[in-house]
């Protein structure tokens, strides 16, 4: 089980979990005493609980450092598991403390139910666990995406900020609490440093990220460009199988994902991205304007570091537009190992990569496109049994999809720790 995610995955658990709410705990405790043992046991509850909601709002952040590390998928699933167990624990808080004050109960039922809120929308419109795994659950997001757009879904999800100052308040009103200096001292520490990064990442950092323009345009089908970008000067912009959030001046205020599809070079000044019509912005995007300005955040992405530990052969099957980074990374691999891709998309006009496919000329490549599914009878002929035991498979890919070739892998013999996906879901 351990062999399944990095080690520094496991580490952050160790923190968010313990080593980060310690401090408060431990200094609240040696401050009111044993003699409060009974009700401390509550209050302790309240204050990890705090101490997890603002580890989540770290995680919103998006440390690149640590997204090289674990990967930005394991850290969301973090986020939004440390979230969860924030909501139960604050539950036990709050029906088994006795509090005195209205104004006390008032912040800290109004901080609760906005955090119940939130975890019940992120679960619909933000996270793919739910949703990717419950048919029905998918079809009442689909119905109800036409008024619950991205950007609005994003504001949403900022209420968890004005829970935690709802909660920041509801502490400097309890008496018992609020006269622990040295409690008081890293309690406020605790919330100016997180939301201090928080706010530095989202207003001030986007000022003085990599700035570039839209080199040029090429339509591949009615609903997919293929954007090349610039970044004048730029080296080592990304590794292979990476993803960046992208702005683009005058068409999305907020970021938005994006694979690579060009290979890494050192030297490079251009990344290639798809963007496939799905909402508002990427139907904007679809006739984007040669010049136009663009900023990135990142890059992102484990794919180029997972390939690295071994020579293992590659095994890279990409569904519909989930091709475009696994593209980058056959690109980049080429001749150095045995590459195998798998491509499965709609009718015969997402075919779109063809091209460049067959533009890949090495013994120790090939490829295989087919309209529709795959089907699990079909892995056995085209991947052989050494393959099948052997070597590492990339998928990506819509979640609901990627879950059903994982599932499908997985009977076939492959190990678990063979197989690493990235999910499109938004």
């Amino acid at each position: 089980m351990l062999k399944k995610y990095p080690l520094a995955l496991y580490l952050v658990w160790l923190i968010a979990l313990l080593l980060f709410p310690a401090p408060l705990v431990l200094s609240l405790n040696l401050g009111m005493g044993a003699g409060n043992t009974p009700q401390l046991i509550w209050i302790d509850c309240g204050v990890i609980a705090y101490a997890w909601w603002l580890f989540e709002v770290f995680l919103a952040t998006r440390p690149t450092w640590l997204d090289r590390l674990i990967g930005l998928p394991a850290l969301y699933f973090v986020h939004g598991l440390l979230g969860v167990d924030a909501l139960l624990i604050a539950f036990v808080h709050r029906n088994f403390l006795i509090s005195m004050g209205a104004q006390i109960r008032l912040t800290g039922k109004v901080a609760w139910y906005l955090a119940l809120f939130g975890i019940i929308y992120a679960s619909l419109f933000m996270s793919g666990w739910l949703v990717d795994r419950l048919p029905v659950i998918a079809r009442v997001k689909t119905k109800l995406q036409f008024f619950f757009k991205h950007r609005l879904s994003l504001w949403i999800h900022r209420l968890n900020l004005v829970a935690i100052l709802l909660i920041w308040l509801h502490v400097h009103l309890i008496g018992r609490v609020n006269h622990q200096l040295v409690f008081m001292l890293l309690f406020d520490g605790y919330t100016v440093l997180i939301l201090s990064a928080y706010l530095w990442q989202k207003w001030v950092a986007p000022t003085q990220r990599r700035t570039g323009q839209v080199l040029a345009t090429q339509r591949l089908n009615e609903r997919t460009v293929l954007i090349t970008l610039v970044f004048r000067g730029a080296r080592q912009l990304f590794q292979a199988g990476d993803f960046f959030f992208f702005t683009f001046e005058g068409i999305s205020r907020e970021a938005h994902p994006f694979s690579v599809v060009n290979q890494a070079d050192a030297a490079g000044e251009q990344i290639q991205i798809l963007v496939r019509s799905v909402g508002d912005d990427t139907r904007k995007l679809q006739q984007v304007a040669v010049g136009t300005v663009v900023q990135v955040e990142g890059p992102f992405g484990r794919f180029a570091a997972i390939v690295e530990q071994d020579r293992r052969p590659l095994v890279l099957i990409g569904l519909g537009s989930g091709l475009a980074p696994l593209l980058s990374l056959a690109r980049t691999y080429l001749g150095t190992r045995s590459i195998q891709v798998i491509w499965t998309v709609k009718n015969d006009r997402d075919r779109y990569f063809v091209t460049d496919l067959a533009a890949l000329v090495d013994p120790q490549f090939s490829y295989f496109i087919q309209n529709g599914r795959l089907r699990s009878e079909q892995l056995s002929t085209m991947i052989s049994p050494e393959k099948l035991a052997q070597a590492r498979f990339l998928i990506v890919g819509p979640a609901s999809a990627v879950l059903s070739i994982r599932k499908m892998l997985r009977q076939a013999g492959v190990p678990r720790d063979h197989l690493t996906d990235e999910r499109l879901t938004m």
